[in-house]
């Protein structure tokens, strides 16, 4: 009974956490327990110990005694929060990855998921695309060899899951994302640390402002719209 009560609520927490990365439940939308239940075809009970897993994810907010929990705003605040935490990480990942010095093949691996990310991209599968996207840092992250660095990362990713979505409303920012990348791996190979550094310093600060602006210029109630449209579009 217990094994089977711990499956339900993590299917209950895949489903609803995914429906919220792919806007399907938008920033500052009550989330009813009731209605997730009959969509998802299971009691309350799993749905319930689902969201509160979510909650500490940082993707929802208890809205106090006896109210719903709501899908989290994103902010101006928030982008710059998570891409100041991310650009410490990384940047600290990458130091101790040179210090150790990089494998031929690991670089190898990188330039392919590069590689990848940008065929799909030009495919227009926009899942497929953040998935390589993600990849491509969480190898540097790895290469560290770092546990709490790791640990660290992994703690953001959901939160970043979801606002790399918003990139879809402007594709120029996910071309520009490849390129940073190469401008990296470059710097890597050439031993070249504070090239490399600032390379991959320029790339999360950039993407941080692109962000802002998208928050400030393009991100509305339609807009959620489009991209819930997409990412259940987006078979590939």
């Amino acid at each position: 009974m217990e094994i089977e009560k711990k499956s339900l609520v993590d299917e209950a927490y895949e489903k609803i956490r995914q429906k919220i990365c792919d806007f399907e439940l938008v920033p500052g939308q009550a989330i009813s327990d009731f209605i997730l239940s009959k969509e998802l075809g299971m009691s309350r009970t799993p749905i319930r110990m689902a969201l509160q897993k979510i909650e500490s994810d940082g993707l929802i907010r208890d809205g106090g005694a006896g109210q719903s929990y709501f899908v989290c705003e994103i902010t101006k605040e928030d982008i710059e929060d998570l891409f100041d935490a991310r650009k410490g990480i990384e940047l600290t990942a990458l130091e101790l990855m040179m210090k150790r010095g990089a494998g031929v093949e690991d670089l190898e691996y990188l330039r392919r998921i590069n590689e990848r990310m940008e065929e799909v991209n030009k495919q227009g599968h926009v899942k497929q695309q953040f998935y390589y996207d993600q990849r491509f840092h969480d190898k540097l992250v790895l290469l560290s060899a770092n546990s709490r660095i790791i640990r660290f990362h992994e703690s953001l990713l959901l939160q970043f899951t979801r606002m790399r979505v918003l990139s879809y409303l402007d594709r120029s920012y996910q071309d520009k994302a490849y390129r940073d990348h190469d401008l990296v791996l470059d710097m890597i190979e050439k031993g070249d640390k504070e090239g490399a550094s600032a390379a991959l310093r320029g790339h999360i600060e950039t993407a941080k402002q692109d962000y802002i602006g998208l928050l400030t210029n393009k991100l509305n109630s339609e807009s959620f719209g489009v991209l819930s449209y997409t990412m259940k579009s987006d078979r590939g």
